[in-house]
C-alpha cells in the first residue's frame, strides 16, 4: 500500500472531489444551476439541523442529570439573559427539563422535515440532471451530420449517453459528500467546544482511520470501475451482435457458442461489480469498528488514570453521541466516495461527451430553399469518395448524369461501391473530390435541405417503428397531423393490397414488425417514400431478400412511377433493373459502363458467368455516351 504523503493531500482532494464538480457545474443550464445551489443549500440547512440537534440532547441529558449545569451552559446562559421570561419559567428543574425537552422535540421533528424535503428536492434534482444531459446528447448527436454518423465515433457516443444516469447519480454523491463533509465539521466544531483533548483524538483517529482506508481502496475501486466499464461495453456490443445474427445463429445452430461467448464478456467483469459491491460495506464495518474502539480505549485510558467516574460519565456521554451522531456521517462521507469511485469512469464518459458537445456549435436545421428546383438533371462529376475511418478511397473518379424522370440502374459485384453511389446521389453526403450538382447547382445548406425534401428512399430493411400502419407510411409527419386520404393513395401506388382488402389495416398495429412479410415491409417502406410525393426515389437493393412474386410487385410499382418520378435502383437481381432506362455498371469503385439495358446487361451477364476479361479489353471497357 502506497500512503498519501500529508503535503499531496490538497491537490488528491482538489482533483478527485472538488474538479470533477466544477466540470459538472459548468454544462448545467443556468436553471439546473440554481437548483444546484438550492439542493446545496438545502443540505447545508440539514447539517446545521444535525449540529443543533445534538446540541440540544445533550442539553437534554445534562438538564435530566443536573439542571443547574444545563442553564449555566455557554449557549443557554446568554439566550436566558436575552430573554427574561424564559429565564424565570426554567427557574425550576422541572421546568427546565420540560424547556429542554420542547426544544429537543422541534429540532428533531425541523431535521426530520429538512431531511425529507432535501431528500425529495435532490431525487427531482438527480432526475432533471439525467433528462438535461439525455436530451442535450442526442439533441446534437441527432443533428450531427450523415458523415459523422458513419463514422466509427457514432457508435461510441451512443454508449456514453447512456451512462447519463451514472453522471447524475455521481453529481447527488458529489452534493451529499459536500453537505455530510460540513456536517461533521460543524459536529467536530461543537464537540471540540465542549471536549477539546476528546473532540481532537477522536477526529485524529477518525481522520487517520478514514485516510488509510481511502488510501487502501482508491485505485483498486478506480481500476474496478474502469473494468466494469469497459466490460458493459463488450456487453452491450456482443448482445447488439446476437440480436442481428439471430438468424444465422439458429440457422447453423450457434446456440452453444454465442451464449459461451456472451457469458465470456459477463463473466470478465464480474470480480469488477463483485468488488464494487462489496466496497460499499467497508466503510460502515470499518468505521464502527473504529469509533468504538475509540470510545471503549479512552474509557479504559481514563479509568486507568484515575478520573474521577463523573469525569468519565461525562466524557462517555459526549463520546457517545459522537458515536451515535458524528459516526454516521463520517461513514456516509465514506461510502459517497467508494460509490463515487466506483461508478466514476462511466460518469465521466458521459461528461467528456457533453464537454465536448457544448463546445461545438450546433447549425440549426436548414429550412430549404424555396427557390430550389429538380427540372433537368442530377450530375456526379470527377466524384471520389471515402468514409471517414480510412483514407482509401471507395469510389473513383465517378461521372454520371441522371435525367429527371428517368429510372437508373445500379449493378455490380457485392462491394464494387454501389450503395455509397447511391449516398452521394442521395446528398447526405458530398464527395470527398469532384462535385455533385442538381441542374447545374452544387448542393449549399438551404439547397440540401430542399434537395431531401424531394427525396424517398427505400432500405432494404425498413425501419418499422411502434405505431400502426398509417403512422408508418406517414413517418415524415411523425408525432403531427397526417391526411390519411393521402396515406391511402400511397399504399395503392405501392401495391399494397392487403389494405386494399381490409379498410381497417391502416390502424394495424406494427410495432417491431407486426408480422408483416418482407414484401409488405418492403411496401410499407415504398408507401413512406411515396407519401413524401418525392421527384426522386433511391432503392437500395429493395427486393434482394424477397421472392420472385414479391420482386415481381414492387417492379410493378416501380414501372407505375416510371416518368413520373426519377427513381434510382440497387439491385443485384438484373431482373430489377431490366425495364430501368439507364444502368450503370460499378465495379472495384470506378464507373465500368453504362447505357441502357438493352446493351450492358447480356455483357454484364458474360463478363460475371466466366473470369473477368481483360479491363484493357476496349470491347468491355469501352464508356457509352
Amino acid at each position: 500500500m502506497k500512503f498519501i504523503m500529508p503535503h499531496k493531500l490538497p491537490s488528491m482532494i482538489w482533483k478527485s472531489f472538488i474538479e470533477d464538480g466544477i466540470r459538472i457545474y459548468r454544462v448545467l443550464t443556468k436553471r439546473l444551476k440554481f437548483s444546484f445551489w438550492c439542493v446545496f443549500v438545502l443540505q447545508f440547512s440539514v447539517a446545521l439541523t444535525e449540529t443543533f440537534t445534538l446540541l440540544v440532547i445533550s442539553l437534554f441529558a445534562m438538564s435530566a442529570a443536573n439542571p443547574e449545569a444545563a442553564r449555566n451552559h455557554f449557549l443557554v446562559k446568554p439566550m436566558l439573559e436575552m430573554v427574561p421570561v424564559v429565564a424565570d419559567f426554567c427557574s425550576s428543574p422541572r421546568r427546565m427539563v420540560a424547556f429542554t425537552s420542547s426544544f429537543m422535540i422541534a429540532f428533531v421533528l425541523i431535521k426530520n422535515f429538512l431531511t425529507i424535503l432535501t431528500n425529495h428536492f435532490t431525487t427531482i434534482f438527480s432526475e432533471r440532471v439525467a433528462i438535461y444531459v439525455g436530451r442535450e446528447s442526442i439533441r446534437r448527436y441527432l443533428n450531427k451530420g450523415y458523415y459523422w454518423h458513419i463514422s466509427p465515433k457514432s457508435g461510441e457516443v451512443i454508449h456514453k449517453i447512456m451512462n447519463r444516469s451514472n453522471l447524475s447519480a455521481f453529481t447527488v454523491m458529489l452534493l451529499q459528500l459536500y453537505s455530510n463533509v460540513i456536517c461533521c465539521v460543524f459536529l467536530f466544531t461543537s464537540l471540540f467546544i465542549a471536549q477539546p483533548s476528546l473532540t481532537l483524538i477522536v477526529i485524529l483517529c477518525f481522520s487517520f482511520s478514514s485516510l488509510i482506508l481511502y488510501t487502501r481502496i482508491r485505485r483498486s475501486l478506480d481500476n474496478a470501475g474502469q473494468i466494469a466499464s469497459s466490460t458493459s461495453v463488450e456487453e452491450s456490443v456482443t448482445m447488439t451482435a446476437m440480436t442481428k445474427g439471430i438468424r444465422e445463429i439458429i440457422t447453423y445452430r450457434q446456440q452453444r457458442v454465442a451464449l459461451d461467448k456472451m457469458m465470456n464478456a459477463v463473466e470478465k467483469g464480474l470480480p469488477s461489480r463483485a468488488y464494487l459491491n462489496f466496497c460499499h460495506s467497508l466503510p460502515s464495518v470499518i468505521m464502527e469498528c473504529v469509533g468504538f474502539s475509540t470510545i471503549g480505549g479512552m474509557v479504559i485510558y481514563l479509568l486507568a488514570s484515575h478520573v474521577p467516574m463523573e469525569e468519565i460519565v461525562a466524557a462517555a456521554s459526549i463520546l457517545m453521541l459522537t458515536a451515535w451522531r458524528i459516526l454516521p456521517a463520517v461513514t456516509r462521507c465514506l461510502s459517497y466516495v467508494v460509490n463515487m469511485r466506483g461508478i466514476r469512469p462511466n460518469a465521466l464518459l458521459c461528461l467528456d461527451l457533453l464537454e465536448t458537445f457544448t463546445k461545438e456549435q450546433v447549425d440549426p436545421v436548414t429550412d430549404p430553399d424555396p427557390d430550389f428546383r429538380f427540372d433537368k438533371e442530377i450530375v456526379l462529376k470527377d466524384a471520389s469518395f471515402h468514409y471517414p475511418s480510412s483514407t482509401a478511397n471507395v469510389l473513383e473518379e465517378i461521372n454520371l448524369t441522371i435525367k429527371k424522370g428517368q429510372s437508373a440502374g445500379l449493378i455490380g459485384p457485392s462491394g464494387a461501391g454501389k450503395s455509397t453511389l447511391a449516398l452521394l446521389l442521395s446528398g447526405l453526403v458530398a464527395p470527398t473530390d469532384g462535385s455533385f450538382t442538381v441542374d447545374e447547382v452544387e448542393l449549399t445548406s438551404p439547397t440540401r435541405a430542399a434537395y431531401l425534401s424531394k427525396l424517398g428512399y427505400v432500405p432494404q430493411n425498413p425501419l418499422l417503428m411502434d405505431g400502426t400502419l398509417a403512422d408508418n407510411v406517414a413517418f415524415s409527419k411523425w408525432a403531427q397531423e397526417y391526411d390519411r386520404a393521402k396515406v391511402l393513395e400511397a399504399c395503392k401506388l405501392a401495391a399494397m393490397e392487403f389494405v386494399d382488402n381490409d379498410p381497417k389495416a391502416l390502424d394495424l398495429p406494427l410495432g417491431s414488425g407486426g408480422g408483416l412479410s418482407g414484401g409488405q415491409a418492403q411496401r410499407v417502406a415504398i408507401a413512406r417514400a411515396l407519401f413524401t410525393t418525392p421527384e426522386i426515389i433511391i432503392f437500395d437493393e429493395a427486393t434482394s431478400s424477397l421472392d420472385r412474386a414479391n420482386e415481381n410487385i414492387i417492379r410493378n410499382t416501380i414501372t407505375r412511377i416510371r416518368g413520373q418520378i426519377t427513381s434510382i435502383i440497387i439491385a443485384h437481381r438484373l431482373s430489377t433493373v431490366e425495364d430501368c432506362d439507364i444502368i450503370f455498371w460499378i465495379e472495384n469503385g470506378r464507373l465500368k459502363q453504362f447505357g441502357p439495358p438493352s446493351e450492358i446487361l447480356p455483357l454484364y451477364e458474360a463478363t460475371t458467368a466466366m473470369p473477368l476479361i481483360d479491363q484493357k479489353n476496349p470491347e468491355v471497357d469501352r464508356r457509352l455516351s
